[in-house]
This record gives structure tokens, C-alpha cells and sequence, in this order.
């Protein structure tokens, strides 16, 4: 194997082997070609925390020219950016983002659309979650997350989209803390009032 030296930095008026020791690496020929943007670098890509969804098998990856649907933009200084598929994405940036996503995803689908859900007379559509019973409450045209009896202020313009953030919090884990806190407020409140009562504190 042939190495070559690999210069970290470039200062004016000094010729290649004027730099001191800490400015130059060796690297093969292959890893110099990565690092000056000749060949593509197979290490140090990263992904942007976004991706689209084209519904279908209507994209194509850029790096191995499959179909895809989900298409996950990745980027790299010494290369620029590229619109891969969720396999390329992940070996690209030696990560799980894109798999995990699409589970997130699929997951998200198969609540929106379960057969758990339970239509109520006021068209109030009920479900549990996680510990979580949750109700898409509608107000006029809108709708209203209702959880463990709590109604939130938001207003959503559709089922679906209330479904949808609605799973996005519970899996996060976000709806139970805030439930939680609140729960906690409450039995605060109820413990004070209790001690005004009886002993008139």
C-alpha cells in the first residue's frame, strides 16, 4: 500500500514540506482521494432531520439508483448533499435515523387507522393508549385532544391530524409527564386544601 502525506491545513508560501508534523497525516490513496472531494467519502456523512414521504415507490437513490418512497437528504463537507433511500441513509451515516423513522411511521398508521378506536354519538373517537385514554373531542369544526380527561387548548382541523399528533405525543413519552405533573399539582392543591379545612391553615 502506498501512502501519501495529507495536508490538515494549507499556509500561504510553504512548499509541502515546510509544514510541521501536527499539520500532515498519512493517509492511502484511496482515503487522500475522500479527502480532497475526488472520490466519494464513505465515512463522516450526516443526515438532516427531515426526510419526505412520495406516497410510492416514485424516487430514486441517489447513491444506488433503487426505487424508494421515503427519501432521506444526507450531506458531507468534502462531498455535498445526496437524497438517498433509508438503507443508503443509515450505512451512510453509520446510524439507525432513517429505520427508525419509518417504524415511527408505520406504527403512527396502524394507530390512526385501528380498529380500537371507539366512535362515541357526539362523534367523540376514544381510545387507550399506553395508559393514556385518549378522546379526539370535536368543537365546531375543529377538534380537541381530550387525555385522561384533560382537554387541551389546541385546535386541529381534522381527525386525522389530531390522531396523529396525538400518538406523536404519547409515544414520546411527552403526554404521560405532563399528565403526570399534573397529577401531582392536583394532589398538592387537594392535600392544602384538605389541611385548610381541618385544621384551618
Amino acid at each position: 500500500m502506498t501512502l501519501q502525506v495529507h495536508h490538515k491545513i494549507y499556509l500561504p508560501k510553504r512548499m509541502p514540506w515546510q509544514y510541521p508534523y501536527e499539520a500532515c497525516e498519512a493517509l492511502c490513496k484511496g482515503c487522500h482521494a475522500e479527502e480532497h472531494g475526488k472520490i466519494m467519502p464513505q465515512t463522516g456523512w450526516e443526515h438532516f432531520d427531515d426526510f419526505v414521504d412520495l406516497g410510492g415507490l416514485d424516487g430514486e437513490c441517489e447513491l444506488c439508483g433503487t426505487a424508494i418512497r421515503y427519501v432521506f437528504p444526507v450531506h458531507h463537507s468534502n462531498w455535498g448533499a445526496m437524497e438517498v433511500g433509508e438503507h443508503c441513509c443509515d450505512h451512510l451515516t453509520s446510524s439507525n435515523y432513517a429505520v427508525t423513522q419509518i417504524r415511527h411511521i408505520k406504527r403512527r398508521t396502524r394507530f390512526v387507522f385501528s380498529c380500537r378506536w371507539a366512535e362515541g354519538k357526539s362523534g367523540t373517537a376514544s381510545i387507550l393508549q399506553k395508559g393514556v385514554a385518549l378522546s379526539i373531542v370535536p368543537e365546531g369544526a375543529n377538534y380537541k385532544l381530550c387525555m385522561n380527561g384533560k382537554t387541551g387548548k389546541k385546535r386541529f382541523g381534522s381527525v386525522l391530524e389530531a390522531k396523529m399528533t396525538a400518538f406523536d405525543l404519547i409515544d414520546s413519552g411527552v403526554a404521560q409527564a405532563y399528565l403526570l405533573r399534573a397529577k401531582m399539582r392536583s394532589m398538592k392543591r387537594t392535600r392544602t386544601e384538605i389541611r385548610s379545612f381541618v385544621f384551618g391553615l
